[in-house]
């Protein structure tokens, strides 16, 4: 059984990586993936082993919350006590009276129970699951800065008390996590939106009545009413009524589409204007959308290779900076014996070392370039592909370069042909077989039967001594018993963003080969439409493979796009694919994206990876360079000149985290 849980609670990838480990030890469970992004965990288990309640459990068990119904928000409340709090504080300190420290003592008292308790409780689970993580290191840090200053309150120490570190330290802190989180619900948004949909209400239409019902209740033949302003919950086929429909979120197509009667309404979108009533054709769970939202929930969970690693090093980083912190203090200590120098540098380091913004550097660029690919209508499977870069560019002809329907421009007859071929067209979904089908249709053709049927991927449909495919010259021909019975000529058109596509590929130093299974004449006359200089024809399944491997071979990295079933094994085997949306499940299911803006969906992609591995690179060099200078000046290397108090070393680490955050999300 595979369930996803909605989890609050996760401030960090550590906090995460404790979920994921901790699930892994129980007995029955089989595979568990987590993404603190998302705020979701994904679980399969065997249900003869382990209940469902067993794994909320133990979630819980770490200080998590399994979120059954929506959690009112009290951080705006916290965040405000906090800042009251600091303010009172910073006028008691100008305040010349002997009661005024007792004051700041209850008051930093108060924010470290009140504003630290999520530190505490996070750090708490963090160290029984064994991960050290951020909030650790804060309550650490708080905790040091208030314990210091009650020794120095109650003269137990030679010092002056620090109320004031512990306070703004949390105040700081808290205050960086709070925009971080509204940052990210931002970029979020769409997602929202997608996951929104299973709480959707429809209008059902009964015996002339409509009854509102929820999406799980509303099933294959019933009747949906559609109004401006609706969202279409289920895939349905328009049968009364026009609506004007956006399918951006789905296709990334910002222009509106007509809907007439018999038009199918994919779930997902919008009714701008209009008013219809849909039958509905698919199950919620099998809809447009509800497998979209799958597809997503599968890419944000699955981790890049530099993602993992990142992972790794915040996990270590945290142990290195309490050693660090303690070193410090010994360190000073010993070399000056003024404790508060001591306790005041090495609460610096621990505060302003936290991995906060090197955790999320990755993950965060990488969730906000894969919205971004949706809102275009770019499906990406696998994250993995934003990292991968290719040399060599292969392009599949019919579907992919031209419009993938061609049509009947000519028949040369030896025979009686009409109703034969189209019987045998129907066996096929293959564009040239739709193509002979709708031809005879037209003149009236009639269905025969025919049996022991059968289609040969890149040769044709055979029945009864029948066969419609190639023919010995690469025309498509009908043939009975050897005799040719029709010749057929088609006429197909280039995609019109065909052209910017390909020079864009040339720009940017990507080589483009056109390898079809067309006959040569058709290949050649496209390659040299859109300046292909290098192409392949007459190329069945294996004979694209090879070429594929052949490149491979000589170490050039390849990429392939097509949308055919004959495209699939070298979908398979490229090392990085594409698949039009408009293709076929067996390619669709081979690709590691699909392109369902068609191929200008394509470029767009190239030009996300770039973006992500920019933004990546940026986000990675600022957490490394911000420890790098911030931590030797929070150690006091250049103290007297230049030195870092540990409240404002935690407004620091609160915005460097920030910083990534926005960094991540402008375009």
């Amino acid at each position: 059984m595979k369930v996803s849980l909605k989890v609050s609670g996760m401030t960090c990838a550590n906090c995460a990586r404790a979920i994921e480990l901790t699930l892994k030890k129980l007995h029955g469970v089989s595979d568990v993936k987590v993404s603190f992004e998302l705020g979701r965990v994904w679980v399969e288990f065997n249900e003869e082993l382990l209940s469902l309640e067993n794994i909320k459990e133990t979630i819980e068990s770490l200080g998590y919350t399994v979120e059954r119904e929506e959690v009112k928000q009290y951080e705006p409340y916290i965040l405000a006590f906090c800042w009251l709090s600091g303010a009172a504080v910073m006028l008691s300190m100008f305040w010349n009276n002997p009661w005024s420290v007792y004051l700041q003592a209850l008051l930093a008292t108060l924010v470290q129970l009140v504003g630290g308790f999520k530190f505490y409780r996070s750090a708490y689970y963090s160290l029984k699951a064994r991960t050290g993580n951020m909030d650790l290191l804060v309550a650490l840090g708080s905790t040091s800065a208030l314990l210091y200053s009650y020794l120095a309150l109650f003269k137990l120490i030679p010092e002056e008390p620090l109320f004031e570190t512990s306070l703004f330290l949390i105040t700081f802190v808290r205050t960086g996590k709070f925009l971080e989180e509204r940052a990210k619900r931002k970029a979020t948004e769409s997602l929202r939106r997608m996951f929104g949909l299973q709480s959707l209400r429809v209008k059902v239409l009964k015996e002339g009545k409509e009854e509102e019902k929820g999406v799980y209740e509303v099933f294959i033949g019933d009747k949906i009413v559609l109004r401006t302003g609706d969202m279409v919950p289920l895939d349905c086929r328009l049968v009364e009524g026009k609506v004007v429909a956006d399918e951006s979120m789905l296709t990334g197509e910002s222009l509106p589409v007509l809907k007439e009667e018999g038009d199918l309404l994919l779930s997902g979108s919008v009714v701008l204007n209009g008013y219809g009533i849909a039958k509905v054709e698919k199950s919620f769970t099998k809809s447009y959308v509800s497998l979209l939202i799958k597809l997503v929930e599968s890419a944000l969970v699955k981790k890049p290779k530099v993602q993992r690693l990142a992972d790794r090093v915040s996990h270590y980083f945290v142990q290195f900076v309490i050693a660090l912190s303690f070193s410090v203090f010994l360190l000073w200590f010993f070399r000056t014996g003024d404790i508060q120098k001591a306790i005041t540098f090495s609460l610096a380091v621990m505060v302003i070392s936290c991995p906060c913004a090197f955790g999320i550097a990755v993950p965060l660029a990488i969730m906000v370039g894969l919205i971004r690919a949706y809102q275009r209508g770019v499906l990406v499977k696998n994250p993995e592909a934003f990292e991968k870069k290719v040399d060599i560019l292969l392009m599949d002809k019919t579907g992919t370069l031209t419009e993938g329907k061609p049509k009947v421009k000519e028949v040369r007859s030896y025979g009686d042909y009409l109703d034969i071929a189209y019987s045998l067209s129907l066996k096929s979904n293959h564009p040239y077989s739709v193509a002979i089908r709708e031809y005879c249709q037209s003149l009236g053709a009639k269905q025969i039967s025919l049996k022991d049927c059968r289609e040969e991927v890149g040769v044709g449909v055979f029945c009864e001594g029948y066969m419609l495919g190639k023919g010995k010259n690469g025309q498509t021909v009908l043939v009975q018993d050897g005799k040719v019975l029709a010749e057929f000529y088609f006429e197909e058109s280039i995609k019109e963003s065909a052209k910017e596509v390909l020079e864009y590929f040339k720009r940017v130093g990507i080589k483009v080969i056109l390898v079809s299974g067309d006959d040569e004449e058709r290949v050649k006359r496209v390659a040299e439409q859109l300046n292909i200089e290098k192409w392949f024809a007459k190329r069945d399944p294996q004979g694209k493979l090879e070429i594929l491997e052949e490149l491979q071979a000589k170490g050039y990295r390849v990429a392939m796009v097509g949308d055919g079933t004959n495209d699939a094994p070298v979908l398979a085997k490229a090392d990085l694919s594409f698949a039009m949306g408009s293709g076929t499940d067996v390619a669709k299911f081979s690709t590691d994206v699909i392109l369902n803006s068609g191929l200008a969906g394509l470029k767009e992609f190239f030009e996300l990876s770039q973006w992500i591995r920019r933004r990546i690179k940026q986000n990675l060099l600022w957490a490394f360079g911000y420890n790098i200078l911030a931590i030797p000046i929070a150690g006091g290397v250049f103290y007297p000149h230049l030195f870092i108090k540990p409240e404002f070393a935690g407004l620091l680490m609160a915005l460097s985290s920030l910083s990534v955050v926005i960094n991540s999300l402008r375009r």
